[in-house]
């Protein structure tokens, strides 16, 4: 970047030059500027980013029932929120408790540097990646699918968003890392998933996603300490949905 007192003396300084070789070093100066600027951009995502929090140590994710992100800058943001999405009567995508549109959940999202998992249900994936893609938080957040159709449909929605699988057996985890081949994903196993599965869904998987065990006098660390776990799911009523992917792609 050029010092104050002289970036804005173009014009003078291109008279003792031929207009072409000062229209070039103009152009020049512009892709310098827009190239450090992408450079720094793409810096600010890899930081923020899920695979960046992962490598820091376990994500805590949380259920949004009360509009967490709609907090004041004062109040800590947690480091995950998860929510469901779906489409409202107009076709818009909305999300969490409050049916806030998806695309202002996703930009509170960015500003907080919060990650988002999105429950997608029913809704359409390719629309909800669009939204994700926009917003800038396509290694920010994850899908978690809950039928074969969801899980197929998300992985051909986009290349890079991650996607969250319920697995319940060393079958179902050799099938799903057929079917995923070069794309992101998360394995979701219960509390309950033996160390074998949760052993063979480590070896395929970029992420394990697990909850903690809702009625036992085991604390979550002690759950979590001989686990290969990335992101434990602070939920109570959360439930692993029953997605069949062995009995296709065996």
């Amino acid at each position: 970047m050029s010092h104050p007192d002289k970036g804005a003396d173009i014009s003078s300084s291109c008279t003792s030059v031929s207009p072409r070789r000062c229209l070039m070093g103009i152009t020049l100066a512009i892709t310098l500027c827009v190239s450090g600027g992408t450079a720094l951009a793409i810096h600010h995502s890899r930081s923020h980013g899920l695979m960046a929090h992962i490598h820091h140590g376990l994500v805590v994710c949380t259920a949004d029932s009360r509009n967490t992100l709609a907090q004041t800058v004062s109040q800590p943001h947690p480091a995950m929120v998860r929510m469901a999405v779906s489409s409202g009567p107009d076709g818009q995508i909305i999300a969490g408790p409050q049916a806030a549109p998806l695309a202002s959940v996703l930009t509170s999202a960015y500003k907080a540097d919060t990650l988002l998992m999105l429950d997608l249900n029913q809704a359409n994936a390719r629309n909800v990646t669009q939204l994700v893609r926009k917003a800038h938080m396509r290694d920010r957040v994850i899908l978690v699918t809950s039928t074969r159709k969801s899980l197929e449909d998300a992985f051909t929605a986009d290349s890079q968003v991650m996607i969250a699988v319920p697995i319940h057996s060393e079958q179902e985890a050799h099938a799903v890392h057929r079917l995923a081949k070069h794309h992101p994903y998360a394995a979701y196993l219960s509390a309950s998933a033996t160390p074998d599965l949760f052993a063979a869904a480590h070896r395929g998987a970029e992420a394990i996603i697990t909850e903690p065990p809702v009625t036992s006098k085991v604390s979550t660390a002690d759950f979590l300490a001989d686990k290969p776990v990335d992101i434990v799911v602070m939920h109570p009523s959360a439930t692993l949905p029953r997605t069949e992917i062995a009995s296709s792609h065996s």
